[in-house]
Formats: C-alpha cells, structure tokens, sequence
C-alpha cells in the first residue's frame, strides 16, 4: 500500500502531537515535580521520578511511532520492532518500579519492627520481582512477533513443579525465614521459649535457620520451617517487664498482717523491681500443714527476672527465720487401732 498524501501529513502530525506531549511532560517534570519532590518527604519520589522520566519520554515518542505508522499502513517486522522496543523500555520502567516499591516495603516493616532484618530479604524479593517482569515482558515480546508461547508456558510449569518438589524443604525454610522477619516476632538478643519449653536468647536469623544460645551456653540451630509452626514465648515483647511469682507457705497462727509488711519491705528494697506496677503478698489457702501464699510483682527487664527472683527468695527465707516464722513441711499423723 502507497501512503497518500494526507496519511503523510496525518502520520507527521501525530509524531509531531507525541514528541509535543513529551517535551510538555518533560517540562513539567523539571519545574513542577522537582518543587513537589522537595516538598515530599518520601524518598522514592525523589529517585525514581529522575531515572524512569527520559526512559517514559522515549516510550510516548515510540508509540507516536506506532500510530504514525497505522496512519501510513505500514506493517510487518518494522512495525513489531518498534512494539517490542516498547515493551523493552516498560520491562526497565517496571524493574525500577518494583526495586523501589520493594526497598520501601523493606524500610516500612524495619521501621515498624524496629530492626534491620527485613534489609536482609531485599535481595530475594527484587530477583524474583525483576524475574517475574522481564518473564511477562518476554512474553509479550514473542506474541508481538506471532509466536506461540504456550508450550513455552507449560514447560516453565512443569519445570516449576519439578523444582519445586526437589527443593520443597529447602523453599519452606526460606518463606519460614521471611515469615519470621516481616512478621517481627523476635530480634536478635530477645529472649525467647519454645513449644518444647527450651528457653534461648535469639544469636543469629537467616533466610535458611535461627540459632538460638540456650541458658546452658548452647548453641542451637533451627530450620526456619519448622521454627515457623511453633508456638514461641517472647519474653521482650509488648515490653520488657516481666511478672514473676513467688510461692511459699507459713505455718498456722501465723500473723498474716505481719507477713505482710515483711514482705513489702522486701520488695521495696529489691532493685529490678518495677515500682509502678502492683507488688502484693496474696493468701492462696488453707492447706493441709501451711497457710500457702504468693508473692506477685513485676521485673523491670526479663534478662536479670532469673537473679532477683533468686535474691528475693533468699532474702525471704532468711528473714522468715529471724523473725521466728515458722516455713512447715508436709506432716501427718497416724492412729494405729490396736
């Protein structure tokens, strides 16, 4: 087909209208966004506006292009080349996109868990944004040209599948270990009990495993799958403030009001003792050889719980001996008929 006269003026005047649209975008993005990106206090905003706007310029121009070229009739590999340019300089507007939308993802959750650890995945979470886009660009590419891309599709299915399951406890590890990072439920050096009733201070968390240092110096390590479906006791979180309980029995006729004092004034001069929450001797019961009692009071940090309950009740039961308060063990007596 022999473009016409007025598809020659209809096609130049399109390309013209594009590159128009273009230089008026660029102008803008020079004067008015770089006011509103000092204005913002998003940082995004101020690295990806400058790297994606000459690639976005380009892109407008190509599709000018394309329509100039319908306007002209013209078709055929020219045509498909300028569709897959575009597609090309998407797929890179796309990577940035997603980089940037990841990082501050990774920065929004480290903000709120109050850590680094979600730095750590950024990596993994950008190859496989980066994957996915340059795979659906690929793929748009290749029908732009007319082929068919289905039993490209049902080999990477089939090939996913096979990975898959070869490497199946391998990948719960991984999405184990970023389940436990985005959902922030422990730092390193936070106290931590297991389902099992093992207690460990958190060393190290990786995408693959957590190693945990145990009370006895130990050194455990922990596949992050498994980790994950566990029940775990955070010792740090909401706060670190701890409640401890004390639990001892006096013997009967003992005066409890007496008791009482003894027992604030030792908690009074206990340091790690939180003072703003609620101390208090309670009267459990009348048991069969003892009147059983609690003593109920808040820690200030959960590291140190462990020595000021042992102080405390060191202090207790020496106090109880010099003030003659008797501490009974179990007795019973038997009648024996004869």
């Amino acid at each position: 087909m022999i473009p016409t006269q007025e598809s020659i003026i209809s096609a130049l005047i399109i390309i013209l209208s594009f590159f128009l649209v273009a230089s008026i975008i660029a102008l803008i993005s020079e004067n008015f966004l770089k006011k509103w990106i000092e204005k913002s206090k998003n940082r995004i905003d101020e690295i990806i506006l400058p790297r994606i706007k000459p690639t976005l310029i380009q892109i407008l121009v190509l599709i000018g292009a394309r329509f100039a070229m319908n306007e002209l009739g013209l078709s055929g590999w020219l045509y498909n080349l300028i569709n897959s340019i575009i597609v090309v300089l998407i797929i890179y507007v796309g990577t940035i996109a997603a980089d940037l939308a990841i990082e501050a993802w990774t920065m929004h959750v480290d903000k709120k868990n109050k850590s680094h650890l979600a730095q750590s995945i950024l990596p993994i979470f950008k190859s496989i944004a980066n994957v996915l886009v340059v795979i659906g660009g690929l793929i748009w590419i290749l029908r732009e040209w007319n082929i068919d891309v289905s039993p490209f599709l049902a080999s990477l299915g089939i090939a996913g599948v096979i990975v898959g399951f070869a490497i199946q406890d391998s990948l719960k590890n991984i999405f184990g270990g970023i389940s436990l990072i985005l959902d922030g439920t422990f730092k390193i050096k936070e106290k931590i009990q297991l389902d099992d009733g093992e207690i460990g201070t958190i060393e190290d968390i990786s995408i693959r495993s957590t190693k945990i240092k145990t009370i006895n110096n130990e050194l455990v390590t922990i596949p992050n799958g498994k980790l994950s479906d566990m029940k775990i006791k955070n010792f740090a979180k909401p706060t670190s403030n701890i409640r401890m309980l004390i639990h001892f029995g006096v013997a009967y006729g003992t005066d409890i009001k007496k008791l009482r004092n003894i027992v604030e004034k030792l908690l009074d001069s206990t340091e790690g003792i939180t003072k703003d929450k609620t101390a208090s001797l309670a009267v459990l019961e009348l048991g069969d050889s003892s009147i059983n009692c609690e003593i109920r009071f808040w820690g200030s940090d959960h590291t140190t719980a462990s020595d000021i309950k042992t102080e405390l009740i060191e202090k207790l039961y020496n106090t109880l001996n010099e003030e003659k308060i008797e501490i009974p063990f179990p007795t019973r007596t038997l009648y024996i008929k004869k």
